[in-house]
């Protein structure tokens, strides 16, 4: 034993590093996946409770300046789920990432992490197609009806008479986004954060 640490002593500093490496690896990775999970948990759960409203967006591509003039106008807490794609096209080369955005989006509704919906017209398509969405005049006259005359000429409607979705392309800060396909909201069938919901309808009056 007195001659490992003697020989251990006399190594240098680099071959010290090696050779703790090569005997301990293993606790090391474990300790740093531990650290890595308890800090990923801890500000998941502080996250989650000061979140005012989950809001996804499907098939359009947004940056920072697009969601922190929604944030800012708002003055809601927003998490966002960006970059998510849906397409049932068999020849696109994004079939595998459409098929992991599919995924995201129904872990978020299982997990209640999810409220709003923002997309191009096929998005919002899928989204009423898998019940996702309510009927959002419906929504809008039970929570907030001094705001249906306003909103009603920006529905979207499906083939059974559904208004699903509103039209927000002309509104800050889609409108200066300059998109040159309609970008649409969908409000998620769940009876979380209503009043989230409500203030990001104002936003677009």
């Amino acid at each position: 034993m007195k001659e490992r640490n003697s020989t251990f002593k006399e190594l240098s500093a680099k071959q010290k590093l090696q050779c703790i490496w090569d005997y301990y690896k293993i606790h090391i990775i474990v300790t740093v996946v531990l650290i890595c999970a308890i800090f990923s948990i801890v500000k998941t759960v502080k996250h989650a409770g000061s979140v005012d409203l989950y809001v996804a967006y499907v098939n359009v591509a947004v940056d920072d300046k697009v969601t922190d003039a929604l944030l800012g106008s708002s003055g809601l807490i927003i998490s966002s789920y960006k970059d998510l794609l849906i397409t049932e096209d068999p020849s696109s080369e994004n079939l595998e990432y459409a098929y992991a955005s599919s995924m995201k989006l129904t872990s978020a509704l299982s997990a209640d992490r999810l409220d709003v919906i923002i997309g191009d017209s096929y998005a919002m398509s899928y989204a009423n197609g898998a019940e996702y969405l309510v009927n959002i005049e419906d929504f809008v006259r039970a929570n907030s009806p001094q705001l249906l005359d306003k909103l009603k000429p920006l529905f979207l409607i499906d083939d059974n008479g559904k208004p699903y979705a509103i039209d927000v392309s002309g509104f800050a800060p889609f409108k200066s986004a300059g998109y040159s396909e309609p970008i649409y909201l969908g409000i998620v069938a769940s009876d979380n954060h209503v009043d989230g919901k409500l203030t990001l309808l104002r936003e677009f009056m």
